[in-house]
C-alpha cells in the first residue's frame, strides 16, 4: 500500500481500538443471548434403543439392569408408558457397582413429570466419574400415590452385547431400553466461543489499523490475514468437514504411509493401492473427529487430542477400506509431507490432521499474498477472492483446492504481469510451473493453463514459438499421466504389485484345553453339527470353544451377516474364538485341541481314526499350525465355498479378542454406510449420445437446476454454505460478500485491465472452464434424476478472478483512487469475517 495518508480524519490506533472493543463486546453480548443458555449441552449415547416390549412396574416392583460402561454417567434416560392414566408417585433410581454392591449414586423421579413414549431423563447425584470396564447396576423402584401404573420398555430379547434385566429379581427376556449422557459442555463452550470470537476481532482490528495507517503492504496483509483467519476455520470447521475431505485425508495418509514404507526396512511393501482402500497408522483413528457433522463435542475433541504423541512406529500401518478422491499425488505433496513429518515426530492423530491442513493452508497464504504483489492490475479481486469464506474454508482443509486455487491465483496474476507489467525471468518460469502444475489438478481448469500462449514473445525471449509449444505439450502429458495413474518414483503413486504381509507366529507355553462344553448336550450338538449353514458354524463356535449353550441370538446374527457381508472370514473369526487373551496359551493337549477346533470349523472330529495325519503339526508347531492345517483342509474350504466364503487365513494378531474384531466389524459397516452405493437406475447418465438424443430433456433438467437449486450454486461460490453444505449462514452475510466482490471488481479511473487478445481470450477460457466443470456434473448425472448432480459454486472459485477480470464491461469504472479502495475493501472483509465466524459458530452450537 502506499504511505499514510495525511489527510485521513481516521488514525488508525484508536480507530482499531474502538473497533477492538466494539466487536469484544459484541462478541460478549451474543454469548450472554445465545451461548450461555447452550451450556447444558450434553452428549448422550443410546445403550440400547429397542423398546418393542414393556413390564408393568407395580408399587415396590424393581426393574434392574447390569450393563459395562466406561465413560462417566450425568444422566440415565430411560422409555416409559402408560397403561392408563398418568401415576402419581416417585421413582427411586439407585446406580451401584455390579462387582462390589457399592452405591455410585441415586436420584429420585416425579412420576407426574414422565412424558410417555420417549426417553425420561433421570439425573444422578452425584456424576459417577469415568471408568474403564466398570460394570454398573441400575436398579428403578415404584413408588405409586394413586392407582395408575407405570410399564418400562425393554428389547424383545437380548440386546446383542448386553446382559439381561430382571424384575424384581426374576430374569425377563430382553435388556432396559436406556440412554445416557456422559459429557457435558459447561465452561468448555464459554471458553472456545470466547476465544474464538476474540481472535477474529483481534484480527479485524488489525486489518482495520494496517488499513488506515498504510503501513503494512497490501499482499503481506493479505498473507496474514489469510493465515489468522484460515486458523480460526480449521479449528471451528476441524479436520473431516470440509466438502469431500474425508477422501483428501484418505489420500494424504496414503501418500505419507508410501513414503514411510519406502524409507522402511520392512520386509512388507506397501506396493499399488487402489482408490477404494486407504492406509493410516493403527492409531489413526478418531469416532468423534471423523464424523463430518461438526457439533460442539467436535470441538472439545479436536482440542483435548490436540497435542497427544502415539508409541506407534512410523513404519506402523492399517488398511481400511475407505476411498481417495484417485490416483494423483501432486495436489497432495504439502498435506502428504506434513502427514509423514508427524509419522516421524510420533505425533497422534489429531495433530498430524491439524500439521497437514496448516501446510495446505500456509501454501495457499504464499500463493495468495504472492498473486496479489504480482498482479498489475485487479488486486482487489485477488484480494476478495482470496479472503471469501470458501476459499479459507477450503484453503484450512485437506483439500486439493486448497493448493489448486493457490496456483489458479497466481497463474493468472502472473500472466496479467507478463502482459502488462515488467515481468523478470523468475517470474516467468514461476508462471511457466504454475500452469504446469495447475493442469493436471483438475483438467476442466486446463483452459486456464493453455493462456500461457498469449504472452509476449518479447518476454520469453529466443525461441518463444517453442517454448510454448513446450509448456503446452508438458501440461497434457502430465495432465494425462497422473490422471491416469501411472505416475511412478518418488512421488509414492503406484510402482509395485502388492506383497503379502509377513507373519510373526509364536508358540507359547501352554497349560490346558477343553474339547466341549461342561455340559454336553447330545440333541444340540446332532443339530448343529448336521447342516452345513453359517449360524451353524457360529453356533459351534460358541458351543465348542466358548462353552455357550445357548447364545444370544443377536449375537449370532451379527456374526452371520458379517460373514455373509465379507466383514469376517471364517478362519479370523475362528481365530477371534480360540486364540483369546484366555486361551491362546492354554492349548497343550495336541488331541485335545484337534477335537475341539475340528468340531468347531467342520463339525466333525478330523482325527478320529486317523491321528497320525494330524497331531505332529501340534508337536511341530503348536496350536496355531494345528488350526492353519484344519481350515486350509480341502473338506474345510469346499464346506465354506458351499455357503460363498472364502474361508481366508489367519490374522497376524495373536491373541485375537472378539470384542476387537466386533468393533472392527462395526467399523466396516459405518464406513459403507457413508459410501456411495451405485444403484442400478443411477448407472444410466447423460452420455453425448443421450444428451443428443434427447436435446429437450437436458435443456428442461437445466431449466429446473437453476430453479431448484440456483440459491445454493450462490451460497456455495462464496461460502454461504460450508461443511458438507449442511451450514448455511444468514443470507445478511452472503449479500454482503456479493457486494464486497462487486466492489472489488469495479475498475478504478485510469487504471489497467486486460484488453485485446488477453481479454476475449482470458473470458472464453474461464467461461470455458466453468462449462467443462458444468459438463462433468452433467455427465455423472442419471437420467431420471431432476436437477444436475454434484454441481457446486466452488467449483468456479479458481477462474473467479479471470471472469471478473474479463467479463465486466468497461463503463463500471467508478473508483477514484485505488490505494483507498483497497484499504476499505480490506477492512470490510475482516469486518465481515468476524460476523461470518460468530455464525459459524452459532449454526454449530444449534445443532
Amino acid at each position: 500500500m502506499p504511505q499514510p495518508n495525511t489527510k485521513t480524519k481516521y488514525r488508525p490506533l484508536p480507530a482499531a481500538l474502538l473497533t477492538l472493543v466494539v466487536l469484544l463486546a459484541s462478541t460478549l453480548l451474543i454469548w450472554l443471548a445465545v451461548v450461555r443458555p447452550q451450556l447444558g449441552k450434553g452428549r448422550t449415547e443410546t445403550l440400547c434403543d429397542n423398546f418393542d416390549r414393556s413390564e408393568l412396574l407395580a408399587d415396590g416392583d424393581t426393574a434392574a439392569q447390569v450393563f459395562t460402561y466406561d465413560k462417566a454417567l450425568y444422566t440415565i434416560g430411560l422409555e416409559f408408558y402408560l397403561p392408563g392414566a398418568q401415576p402419581q408417585g416417585e421413582l427411586e433410581v439407585v446406580l451401584s457397582d455390579a462387582d462390589t454392591g457399592e452405591e455410585l449414586a441415586r436420584s429420585t423421579g416425579v412420576m407426574q413429570n414422565i412424558i410417555p413414549d420417549q426417553y425420561t431423563t433421570l439425573g444422578l447425584d452425584p456424576v459417577v466419574p469415568a471408568q474403564e470396564g466398570r460394570r454398573c447396576r441400575l436398579s428403578v423402584t415404584a413408588h405409586y400415590t394413586s392407582d395408575a401404573v407405570l410399564a418400562i420398555g425393554h428389547s424383545n430379547g437380548v440386546a446383542l452385547w448386553k446382559e439381561q434385566m430382571t424384575l424384581n429379581g426374576e430374569p425377563v427376556d430382553g435388556t432396559l431400553a436406556m440412554q445416557v449422557t456422559y459429557q457435558r459442555m459447561g465452561g468448555y463452550l464459554t471458553r472456545f466461543f470466547l476465544l474464538a470470537g476474540g481472535a477474529a476481532a483481534l484480527l479485524a482490528a488489525f486489518a482495520v489499523y494496517a488499513c488506515l495507517s498504510r503501513k503494512v503492504s497490501l499482499h503481506r496483509l493479505v498473507f496474514v490475514l489469510v493465515l489468522g483467519f484460515g486458523l480460526i476455520y480449521s479449528v471451528i470447521l476441524p479436520p473431516y468437514a470440509a466438502p469431500d475431505e474425508k477422501y483428501h485425508i484418505n489420500q494424504s495418509f496414503t501418500l505419507a504411509t508410501k513414503w514411510a514404507n519406502m524409507i522402511s526396512h520392512d520386509d512388507w511393501q506397501m506396493g499399488k493401492v487402489p482408490t477404494t482402500t486407504s492406509f493410516r497408522r493403527e492409531t489413526d483413528t478418531d469416532e468423534l473427529l471423523q464424523d463430518e457433522n461438526t457439533t460442539v463435542f467436535t470441538w472439545q475433541e479436536f482440542t483435548d487430542t490436540l497435542f497427544t504423541t502415539t508409541d506407534a512406529p512410523y513404519t506402523s500401518h492399517q488398511e481400511y477400506h475407505e476411498l481417495q478422491t484417485d490416483q494423483n499425488p501432486l495436489l497432495y505433496l504439502a498435506s502428504g509431507g506434513a502427514v509423514f513429518l508427524a509419522y516421524l515426530l510420533h505425533l497422534g492423530f489429531t495433530s498430524a490432521l491439524a500439521l497437514g491442513r496448516l501446510a495446505n493452508l500456509i501454501v495457499f497464504a504464499l500463493l495468495a499474498a504472492f498473486a496479489v504483489k504480482a498482479a498489475p492490475c485487479g488486486k482487489r479481486i485477488f484480494t476478495a477472492a482470496a479472503l471469501l469464506p470458501m476459499t479459507l474454508h477450503l484453503a484450512a482443509s485437506f483439500s486439493r483446492d486448497a493448493v489448486l486455487l493457490g496456483l489458479c491465483f497466481g497463474f493468472t496474476a502472473l500472466l496479467l504481469d507478463a502482459v502488462y507489467g515488467q515481468p523478470t525471468p523468475k517470474r516467468m518460469a514461476a508462471l511457466a510451473v504454475a500452469g504446469i502444475l495447475l493442469a493436471p489438478g483438475k483438467m476442466v481448469y486446463l483452459p486456464l493453463a493453455a493462456l500461457f500462449v498469449l504472452v509476449p514473445a518479447a518476454a520469453l525471449g529466443h525461441h518463444a514459438k517453442a517454448k510454448k509449444l513446450g509448456y503446452l505439450a508438458a501440461c497434457l502429458a502430465l495432465a494425462l499421466v497422473l490422471n491416469t495413474g501411472t505416475l511412478t518414483g518418488a512421488l509414492g503413486s503406484p510402482a509395485a504389485d502388492n506383497a503379502a504381509a509377513a507373519t510373526e507366529e509364536t508358540t507359547d507355553d501352554a497349560r490346558s484345553a477343553k474339547n466341549a462344553p461342561a455340559e454336553p448336550d447330545a440333541a444340540y450338538e446332532e443339530t448343529i453339527c448336521a447342516d452345513n449353514t453359517m449360524e451353524n458354524y457360529v453356533r459351534r463356535l460358541y458351543y465348542y470353544v466358548a462353552d455357550t449353550r445357548d447364545p444370544a441370538q443377536s449375537e449370532v446374527d451379527f456374526w452371520v451377516q458379517a460373514l455373509a457381508e465379507g466383514d469376517v472370514t471364517p478362519a479370523v473369526l475362528g481365530q477371534s474364538f480360540i486364540f483369546t487373551t484366555d486361551k491362546a496359551n492354554s492349548y497343550t493337549d495336541a488331541q485335545a485341541f484337534y477335537t475341539m477346533a475340528s468340531y468347531a470349523l467342520l463339525g466333525t472330529d478330523v482325527t478320529t481314526g486317523n491321528a497320525d495325519a494330524y497331531l505332529p503339526y501340534f508337536a511341530e508347531g503348536g496350536a496355531m499350525q494345528a488350526y492353519k492345517q484344519l481350515f486350509n483342509l480341502p473338506t474345510c474350504v469346499e464346506r465354506f465355498a458351499a455357503l460363498g466364503l472364502d474361508v481366508g487365513t489367519m490374522d497376524d494378531r495373536i491373541p485375537l479378542d472378539r470384542e476387537t474384531v466386533a468393533a472392527e466389524v462395526e467399523a466396516a459397516r459405518a464406513t459403507r454406510a457413508t459410501q456411495s452405493v451405485t444403484d442400478a437406475a443411477d448407472e444410466a447418465t447423460y452420455t453425448p449420445g443421450y444428451i443428443l438424443h434427447h436435446l429437450p430433456a437436458t435443456a428442461l433438467l437445466f431449466v429446473r437446476s437453476i430453479v431448484q437449486n440456483g440459491d445454493h450454486y450462490l451460497r456455495t461460490l462464496v461460502g454461504g454454505s460450508l461443511s458438507y453444505y449442511t451450514l448455511d449462514l444468514a443470507w445478511f452475510w452472503v449479500v454482503a460478500l456479493y457486494l464486497l466482490l462487486a466492489y472489488a471488481a469495479l475498475p478504478a479511473q485510469n487504471g489497467k485491465l486486460p484488453t485485446g487478445r488477453l481479454r476475449g481470450f482470458g473470458a472464453a477460457a474461464a467461461v470455458l472452464s466453468c462449462l467443462l466443470a458444468v459438463a462433468g456434473c452433467l455427465l455423472w448425472t442419471p437420467t431420471h434424476y431432476e436437477t444436475l448432480y454434484g454441481l457446486q459454486g466452488r467449483y468456479f472459485l479458481p477462474v473467479l478472478p479471470a471472469l471478473l477480470l474479463t467479463c465486466l464491461p468497461r463503463r463500471l469504472a467508478a473508483v477514484p483512487d485505488e490505494a483507498s479502495a483497497q484499504a476499505r475493501l480490506t477492512g470490510a472483509l475482516a469486518l465481515v469475517q468476524w460476523g461470518v465466524i460468530l455464525n459459524i459458530m452459532l449454526a454449530v452450537i444449534a445443532r
